[in-house]
């Protein structure tokens, strides 16, 4: 199972603006449910200029019930960044898919991207697999900030992670990975510099510890915090958030020997 977000493949437009008659405007996607066979619970929200930009996702459902999630943004907004997202996509798909861990598939994303020299535009990028029965994360960054986790006791924090070179500045990289336990119920939280950047003040440039003040205040749940970082404020930049939680433990039921 595959999923991907509408603005990367451009289906926000209208009718009228895929014929030209009028120009893209900014558009907002509804909050979207994702389903996955794990009962790992993933939701989206997303803003875009010109209804196309440069923040792209890939959630994909691997067989042996890991779920791998991509949150990737290309330098600049708007359409002009949505340029090279399409190539993109291809390569990353099919690291994915083939099972590639959260390091191996952002070094291949990165030789791949300097090969084909697209364009000078670099790419921040973080990897997460899930294993739900397992309770573990699995983390890679290429210059992202995050991920950050929505305890299911109510506390926020960003996950440790070890953050190396953006995609497409030099070859040869090596993404270091990191492991984390996570709870029933607790959530993990992606999101693009279109969330953190309005957040920021003096003493917190990135707008990191604002986001985690504003995670913390969310109520736990995918719906409730992707709108609790994506309100109506945003306009002037491209921005995505995906949440992904675990499910609640269930007991698992034992087998009654059949008694004749």
């Amino acid at each position: 199972m595959s999923v991907t977000d509408d603005f990367g493949e451009g289906e926000m437009k209208s009718r009228a603006e895929q014929r030209g008659n009028v120009a893209a405007r900014p558009r907002a996607t509804p909050l979207i449910h994702l389903p996955t066979w794990s009962r790992l619970n993933v939701a989206t929200k997303q803003w875009a200029l010109g209804g196309n930009g440069g923040d792209f996702f890939e959630v994909i459902q691997q067989r042996d019930g890991r779920v791998t999630t991509v949150m990737a943004d290309v330098c600049g907004n708007g359409p002009s960044a949505a340029a090279p997202v399409a190539s993109l996509r291809w390569i990353l798909r099919q690291q994915i898919a083939a099972g590639g861990a959260p390091g191996a598939v952002l070094s291949t994303l990165n030789d791949w991207l300097l090969q084909q020299k697209i364009d000078d535009r670099f790419v921040t990028a973080v990897c997460v697999r899930i294993d739900v029965v397992g309770g573990r994360a699995e983390i890679a960054s290429a210059g992202h900030l995050g991920p950050f986790v929505k305890r299911a006791g109510g506390a926020a924090e960003d996950l440790p992670c070890a953050v190396g070179l953006a995609l497409g500045i030099l070859p040869g990289q090596a993404y270091r990975e990191t492991s984390v336990d996570l709870a029933p119920e607790d959530a993990v939280v992606l999101v693009t510099d279109g969330i953190t950047d309005r957040l920021a003040s003096t003493d917190d440039p990135l707008g990191q510890r604002g986001l985690i003040q504003r995670l913390a205040r969310a109520r736990l749940g995918t719906e409730s915090i992707c709108g609790a970082l994506l309100s109506t404020d945003i306009r002037d930049q491209d921005a995505t958030v995906v949440v992904m939680q675990m499910p609640r433990r269930h007991r698992r039921a034992t087998p009654v020997a059949n008694m004749g």
